[in-house]
């Protein structure tokens, strides 16, 4: 099946529909700090689709890379985070037995699910990691987090845009204006993000630059 059709058949399918409202219903649990529900999902798939575009990869790219962010979540439907990459190939790779794919773009998205959390190396994977870590803003944040020392600094971020100028990714952060910076900079996860970026920026020759409300990090 093209990619671009499956995509589409995916997006709409009962099961991983399913799959993510109960992961929103046991996300409330003690120890979730950040909704993997299908919000979160939706607009990890758009800033794919966005970053796919400028680096001007093909449409059947794109759609794999879309596909492996629409389950790159899955697994946290047991109610844990921990692991959940490894869960989530798993499922991926139950799904597609049932599913016309070609074996190689199977490939490149099952990996690009199992690197999704950190070390990614395949370019499906590292394209992921990006749109996944930079989603930190307010309407991710469970009430959980909102009390989580650098953590809770992500409940200020409105929303995150990003672009290439003159061979530069640019990527920025806006914020109520409310956010203590460091507080967040110290955060073990701001790291993660900042790395997504760079990591992504270097494997497309591009220099980078990350701005809180204009201001440079």
């Amino acid at each position: 099946m093209n990619l671009q059709n499956l995509y589409i058949q995916m997006i709409n399918d009962p099961v991983i529909i399913e799959a993510y409202s109960l992961i929103a219903e046991k996300e409330g649990l003690p120890g979730n700090y950040a909704t993997h529900d299908m919000s979160h999902i939706m607009r990890v798939i758009e800033y794919c689709n966005k970053i796919s575009r400028l680096v001007n990869l093909s449409d059947d790219d794109i759609a794999g890379i879309k596909i492996a962010a629409l389950l790159h979540d899955i697994g946290c439907s047991n109610g844990s985070k921990g692991g959940h990459a490894r869960r989530s190939y798993e499922w991926a790779k139950d799904y597609f037995q049932n599913k016309e794919i070609d074996a190689a773009a199977k490939e490149k998205i099952l990996t690009a699910i199992s690197e999704h959390s950190e070390g990614a190396t395949s370019l499906y994977g590292i394209i992921l990691l990006f749109a996944d870590k930079i989603d930190i803003c307010d309407k991710r944040i469970l009430p959980q987090g909102r009390l989580i020392v650098g953590n809770r600094q992500y409940a200020h971020i409105r929303s995150v845009d990003f672009h290439i100028k003159d061979g530069k990714l640019i990527v920025e952060f806006n914020t109520d204006g409310e956010m203590d910076i460091d507080e967040m900079n110290e955060y073990y996860f701001t790291k993660k993000v900042f790395q997504s970026v760079e990591g992504l920026a270097v494997s497309f020759g591009l220099d980078y630059e990350i701005l809180i409300d204009g201001l440079e990090q």
